[in-house]
């Protein structure tokens, strides 16, 4: 087995640490994107009021326009969670930011959540 100079020197305390974190680099992005949707659509589920129209809606009643008013309320929050999600494969694998990780897949949760009640 070889060591390299990042494995066999000391870890380095709080965001300096560089070991590998391969787990974590690895698991935070895939349950962020497996994990999200689900939450996110049981947050619609329970937000249901069961009206024919969702409140978003309203301003645009009048002229047909609910589709392009959720469409574009859809839009801004999946960009914003895709746009996280890519932001976490970009992170290095270093342990030291194994906090920054979890909390970049806290936000993508946030954004794809209120994204479903919104619309709700």
């Amino acid at each position: 087995m070889v060591l390299t100079m990042l494995d066999a020197a000391p870890p380095r305390p709080g965001w300096r640490d560089r070991r590998r974190d391969l787990a974590g680099y690895l698991l935070v992005p895939l349950f962020t994107l497996i994990a999200a949707p689900v939450v996110a659509c049981c947050a619609a589920l329970l937000a249901n009021d069961g009206g024919p129209y969702p409140e978003v809606c309203e301003p645009v009643r009048a002229v047909n326009g609910c589709e392009e008013e959720i469409l574009g309320i859809a839009a801004g929050h999946i960009l914003v969670a895709a746009a996280l999600w890519l932001l976490l494969w970009l992170l290095p694998w270093w342990r030291g930011l194994r906090l920054v990780r979890i909390v970049l897949a806290a936000i993508a949760f946030v954004a794809l959540t209120t994204l479903a009640i919104r619309i709700s």
